[in-house]
């Protein structure tokens, strides 16, 4: 295996722990006025935004929020991004229902841009965000599968890793192409989702507020 491609592997072996760890905490709706570490988040500096309620949690170096989901459990779901401070970036409702149904659902990203190196540690970090929320919404519990748009040229081609684009989706085939410099958006291209940001950091900002949507936190 090349450089570039063992560097690629180690990037999606990360993304595929970030969808599977924890990462969402469950339990039981009776304990709803604490969290799963003991906590009363309503009373410790709790804030609404659009009706949804957040606490900052100083442990995790992020913001938390109580949800429910289908089954009834109750959901302690942590994100990087404050939500007060993500109105400018723009998701579409479409980019997020089109998951729910989905057979199989893939995360990929170019690693032949310009500027791959500055930013695989955002598109990795933004692609995990993403993944570890996915099974819990998707009514048929599917694990994404990280991908890259395209072999590396003059490189040895890894078929452990799949190529899928944006030409890959379909009705049943969720692409989640992930992407710096096209706006901070999450939003429909035929029956793909764009996911951007204009930098690497803008772009885990948008990944974290999709996965607001995801859950239903409009926030």
């Amino acid at each position: 295996m090349s450089m570039r491609y063992d560097r690629l592997f180690g990037l999606f072996i990360v993304v595929v722990m970030l969808g599977s760890l924890a990462g969402v905490a469950v339990y039981n709706m009776d304990d709803t006025t604490q969290d799963p570490n003991g906590n009363d988040p309503i009373d410790d500096g709790s804030f609404e935004v659009n009706g949804f309620y957040f606490y900052e949690d100083l442990s995790l170096g992020g913001y938390v929020t109580l949800t429910v989901d289908e089954l009834g459990n109750a959901l302690s779901v942590p994100f990087r991004a404050d939500p007060r401070n993500v109105s400018h970036i723009t998701i579409e409702d479409t980019a997020v229902s089109q998951i729910v149904n989905a057979q199989k659902v893939y995360l990929t990203f170019d690693p032949n841009i310009e500027n791959f190196e500055e930013t695989k540690n955002d598109v990795q970090i933004a692609m995990g965000e993403v993944s570890r929320l996915i099974s819990r919404v998707n009514v048929n519990q599917v694990v994404p599968t990280a991908a890259i748009t395209a072999d590396i040229p003059n490189e040895t081609y890894d078929d452990t890793i799949p190529l899928k684009d944006c030409t890959h989706a379909t009705d049943t085939v969720a692409v989640l192409y992930f992407t710096v410099g096209e706006g901070d958006t999450a939003k429909m291209q035929g029956n793909c989702t764009i996911i951007s940001g204009n930098t690497g950091e803008d772009l885990i900002l948008t990944a974290d507020k999709y996965g607001m949507y995801l859950i239903g936190v409009k926030v």
